[in-house]
């Protein structure tokens, strides 16, 4: 192996390593993050300065959670990586992440003030003893005057009122002092017992032949981390477009604080195979219990063969003198700007996002907002109303170009006119070229749906029954500009030849024969009413029953 001072990828060995090699211990500083839906790629760096020879570079804060078989380590320097090992530290806990030191410090003052409180109380206290002790002494004066004895007896009244009245405001306070530090103190408990998980130690061998400085990155990828899309969508008024942005919720939960990293957010899922499943041939044949029973028997000796299999297919991979390097992709160019300018990545398999700004995300499991990017999209607007369910019109918006935004399904939530109307969901599989989304209710298109009872009946023509129906749905629209409502209604599907349904009056509705959906589309202005009037029969032999 020649020396030469080049970036060198290794991964992970199984080397044997010298018995004489030196252990220096240092700490790799994250630099950056790639989180993808259920997991995260960390790139970190660590520099020392080693001695000639051989010498053992432990970087003794990696997660514990960490992919052995993902540990990429490149270097810079007059040095030889000879071999890169990853293992489990489960005697030393891992180091006091910045946000427990927050919480034990808020835990420290909140508690000086509850002992603070409890000393103003004692004080209290003390001093109403003092008074009841003194009372006592002058009672037994017997050339107290009656003008001193009712003076005394005011003072005592006074001071002791007010004295009671204070213990009772303060131990209010002390109360909800103490439940502040329980709250602190179960918190701090619960942060720290996360501490006494293992830690992840990645051992680098490096050999050199003089003292010289070693730079090291190190890549590798951690579970107990991912991300979520949620969505805003704003309406200023159902003659603008819709706003729509992008939020991630990012979540880690590694033991170490991600502190003032840069942030990419990928829609890759590394545990899912890279490679496209091969169908194996399908045998079809009779059932015969005796080959079932030959199966069983013969089962458990499969095992040690596909075991054997496996190790050799690893013990291939890392001896192989002539395995290629692995270069890693080259990192996305850096943004400066705030999140509006975020960098969106299409490459051929996924879709990756370069967050504009660093992030902090705290190694506590909950989800911390990231924005992700924000549009202006054009859309269209309508009401929709289902009398028969609902009385109730919704505004939905019908929104076109979200396609080239790399959107995913996700939780949206709603705000119209200012004001946050309720959650829906950006749903990828049922959009088209436009996405639809429902704005909430509008109380102010009413709608009423009644049956019209003098048009109901049943008749007899020779074999058949008739039943009659009818239905009058009114609408009026109080609001202060026109709208566009589209009205929806139904009529019965008949499963059975002999049962046949007409509609003999749908007032200009469409009619989904195979559904049995009536749609209205209506433009109403302002204070307008209009009523919608729709008829049907349904014939079937006489002295049968139907359902509906």
């Amino acid at each position: 192996m020649n020396r030469l001072p080049l970036l060198l990828f290794v991964f992970l060995s199984t080397l044997a390593q010298g018995q004489s090699a030196d252990e220096l211990r240092v700490q790799a500083t994250l630099r950056q993050a790639t989180v993808f839906l259920n997991r995260a790629q960390l790139a970190a760096q660590a520099t020392a300065t080693i001695d000639a020879g051989t010498t053992r570079l432990i970087i003794d804060n990696a997660p514990a959670q960490t992919d052995p078989q993902s540990i990429q380590v490149s270097g810079k320097g007059d040095a030889v990586i000879q071999g890169v090992q990853f293992r489990t530290n489960f005697l030393d806990k891992a180091p006091r992440p910045a946000s427990l030191q927050r919480l034990d410090d808020s835990l420290r003052t909140t508690r000086e003030a509850y002992e603070s409180l409890l000393v103003q109380k004692d004080v209290l206290e003390q001093e109403r003893n003092l008074i009841l002790a003194n009372k006592e002494v002058a009672g037994k004066d017997q050339g107290a005057t009656v003008k001193a004895v009712a003076e005394m007896a005011a003072f005592y009244r006074e001071r002791l009122t007010r004295i009671g009245q204070d213990l009772l405001a303060l131990n209010r306070r002390i109360t909800e002092q103490k439940k502040r530090v329980d709250r602190l103190d179960a918190q701090v408990k619960e942060q720290d017992a996360k501490r006494e998980r293992p830690v992840g130690e990645i051992e680098v061998t490096l050999t050199a032949r003089n003292r010289t400085a070693v730079s090291l990155n190190l890549s590798y990828i951690v579970n107990s981390a991912g991300w979520s899309p949620v969505y805003d969508v704003r309406v200023r008024d159902t003659k603008s477009p819709a706003s729509l942005a992008m939020k991630a919720q990012v979540f880690q939960n590694t033991g170490f604080d991600w502190q003032n990293v840069k942030l990419t957010l990928s829609t890759a899922n590394p545990a899912l195979p890279g490679s496209q499943p091969t169908l194996n041939t399908d045998y079809v044949s009779f059932y015969d219990p005796k080959v079932e029973a030959k199966y069983d028997q013969e089962a458990p000796e499969a095992v040690p063969m596909l075991r054997r299999s496996a190790r050799a297919k690893l013990a291939s991979q890392e001896g192989d003198p002539n395995a290629e390097e692995v270069i890693p992709n080259p990192m996305a160019a850096n943004l400066t700007n705030t999140a509006t300018f975020t960098q969106a990545v299409d490459q051929p398999t996924n879709v990756s996002f370069d967050i504009a700004i660093p992030y902090t995300i705290l190694t506590n499991g909950r989800p911390q907002l990231v924005d992700v990017q924000t549009a202006e999209l054009p859309a269209s607007y309508r009401y929709e109303i289902t009398p028969k369910l609902d009385p109730d019109a919704f505004l939905t918006a019908q929104i076109t170009g979200w396609d080239k935004l790399n959107l995913l399904n996700g939780t949206a939530r709603i705000y119209f006119e200012g004001t946050f109307v309720g959650e829906s969901r950006v749903s990828l599989a049922e959009a088209k070229d436009t996405l639809s989304l429902s704005l909430g209710r509008d109380k102010r298109i009413i709608a009423k749906r009644e049956q019209i009872e003098d048009v109901n009946s049943r008749q007899t023509f020779g074999g058949n029954q008739r039943d009659a129906h009818a239905y009058r749905i009114t609408l009026r629209n109080t609001r202060q500009e026109p709208v566009n409502l589209t009205v929806y209604d139904q009529i019965p599907v008949s499963t059975d030849e002999r049962i046949v349904v007409q509609l003999t009056d749908g007032s200009g509705a469409q009619r989904n024969p195979e559904t049995g959906k009536l749609t209205w589309r209506l433009a109403l202005k302002p204070g307008e009413s209009q009523a919608l009037t729709f008829r049907y029969e349904v014939k079937f032999p006489k002295g049968k029953v139907i359902t509906q």
